[in-house]
């Protein structure tokens, strides 16, 4: 679906899980605009590269966008002009949002900002997240996870934990209410147990979030 070099920069680069995007563009109500999406990545991260090979980056204005910013968020505002599907509109607008944040604060704005709420590109660490504090963390954390079942009885978990029991408890249960997938009946906290030396971000603040690679989860089971 996309060029080798967009699919290797989003990847590498973005940390995206580029089949997380394909699904979304080849579901039948975005079959019309696929082609488009397409073509709107792959001017999105040409403006990236640009941009970054300009040696610009770090000296824009502070509340400024940068030239890739710019240039992002004036294409996705002329191919949605005359598209009047809601559902096409918040994919489009939820890859804008993303590649403008990656435009402005490289990989840590694109991570720390992105939307759970509704459909978003899936990203996925795969080294050290800088900054960062995890040299505040013990050598071995209890963590915790607001999330489905699902993630349980699959053995299939997200990277997002929190060392705060409460944090964990309002995303299973308080801060996706009212959006059309949520089933209070299924969702769960989990905990686990996790090394510090295999933290690949950390943030004890607000929701005190610890990112992991799921496959070095220990004991992982509902908290009771």
């Amino acid at each position: 679906m996309f060029e080798d070099s967009d699919r290797y920069f989003m990847s590498e680069n973005m940390k995206i899980v580029v089949e997380s995007i394909e699904d979304k563009l080849n579901e039948p109500f975005f079959f019309e605009y696929k082609e488009v999406a397409i073509a709107a990545v792959s001017i999105c991260i040409e403006a990236i590269k640009r941009f970054e090979a300009s040696g610009l980056r770090g000296s824009s204005e502070l509340f400024r966008d940068n030239q890739a910013e710019e240039a992002i968020n004036a294409h996705f505002c002329k191919v949605s002009e005359k598209i009047l599907s809601d559902d096409v509109l918040q994919v489009l607008d939820a890859l804008r949002y993303s590649f403008m944040s990656y435009a402005s604060n490289g990989l840590h704005q694109l991570y720390t900002r992105q939307e759970n709420e509704c459909w978003h590109p899936k990203i996925f660490l795969t080294e050290i997240l800088e900054p960062n504090d995890i040299d505040s963390l013990p050598p071995v954390i209890t963590l915790y996870r607001g999330c489905d079942i699902g993630e349980l009885e699959n053995n299939s978990f997200g990277q997002a934990w929190s060392t705060s029991l409460e944090s964990a408890r309002k995303f299973a249960y308080t801060n996706y209410l009212g959006q059309d997938w949520f089933n209070e009946n299924s969702r769960v906290v989990l905990e686990a147990r996790y090394r510090k030396e295999y933290v690949l971000f950390s943030d004890q603040s607000v929701e005190y979030e610890v990112v992991v690679d799921p496959g070095k989860l220990e004991g992982v089971r509902k908290h009771s």
